[in-house]
């Protein structure tokens, strides 16, 4: 009968102290929470940038409206939106590119036909809690966002800038937060 020494058992855990099996769970569920929103999904999103060296670049799937309301020659309404991406650190900073996914509603005020306000709270889950120089203490983050929206006349596409602000809410600390300010590029299906 072997034993196993300490070293194999971090390596069996995996680089950041998870076993596999909890691995396997968390992203099974996010597949599940990310692929629900996508079969039907009346907008895709790519969304770029960064902030003070950091980066990130979103996928983001918003579905139909879960509720709305007219306001004369305006609307207001919530949308889900499931979202995966990738985080980077400064340039020449140790630490790998974090993966994200999250799930946020999403408020959008219709001011203009074609233009809206956006602004959401949600969930989003982070593949480690450390990036380039920062550590984030906590692999679950806040996602608030706010944001202009743009459809284009005539066509299926929009464009967009949201600041996206990360954090754990102080449930652990450090809790330096990540910024991002990022343009966006959207199609819709109508």
């Amino acid at each position: 009968m072997t034993h196993a020494t300490p070293r194999h058992a971090a390596a069996r855990a995996g680089r950041n102290g998870w076993p596999a099996r909890k691995r396997l769970a968390t992203a099974l569920v996010c597949a599940g929470l990310l692929l629900g929103p996508l079969a039907r999904a009346e907008q895709v999103s790519l969304l770029a940038g960064g902030y003070q060296g950091y980066r990130n670049l979103t996928l983001a799937w918003q579905g139909d409206p879960l509720w709305q309301h007219a306001f004369g020659s305006s609307r207001l309404d919530v949308v889900l939106e499931a979202s995966a991406g990738r985080a980077f650190g400064p340039a020449g900073q140790p630490g790998a590119p974090l993966w994200h996914v999250g799930l946020t509603p999403i408020a959008r005020w219709w001011f203009l036909p074609d233009t809206a306000l956006e602004a959401g709270i949600g969930a989003n889950l982070f593949s480690a809690t450390r990036i380039g120089s920062k550590r984030i203490s906590t692999a679950y983050q806040f996602g608030d966002s706010i944001g202009l929206y743009h459809r284009l006349a005539g066509t299926s596409w929009g464009l967009g800038v949201r600041f996206t602000h990360y954090s754990n809410a102080d449930i652990k600390r450090p809790n330096p937060g990540q910024n991002y300010l990022q343009l966006r590029i959207s199609h819709e299906f109508h």
